[in-house]
């Protein structure tokens, strides 16, 4: 997992899906990229990025609540994510 985040408040957004990602005891076999952008006016963008596809993003809001709410729905986007992904690499035979 790296770490692209620009303010405090994406640096507590980072830590936050980080312990929720570590307390479901995901273990991914691909590099998950939490990467921010300046977005309209004095706002960012947070965006979740697993092999050049995003996965989840949204605005940030510097809210504790706002932060916890959205790193559990992040995790869940990666774990669903992560899930289909290995069920589509049973379905394809390599030769």
């Amino acid at each position: 997992m790296t770490d692209d985040t620009k303010t405090k408040a994406g640096k507590d957004f980072y830590d936050r899906y980080y312990y929720k990602y570590n307390e479901i005891g995901i273990n991914a076999e691909k590099i998950v990229t939490i990467g921010e952008e300046y977005s309209f006016a004095r706002n960012t963008a947070i965006s979740i990025v697993i092999d050049n596809e995003v996965i989840y993003n949204f605005l940030i809001r510097p809210d504790d609540e706002f932060l916890d709410a959205v790193a559990e729905e992040a995790v869940n986007a990666t774990f669903t994510y992560l899930k289909e992904k290995e069920k589509e690499r049973k379905y394809f035979t390599q030769y």
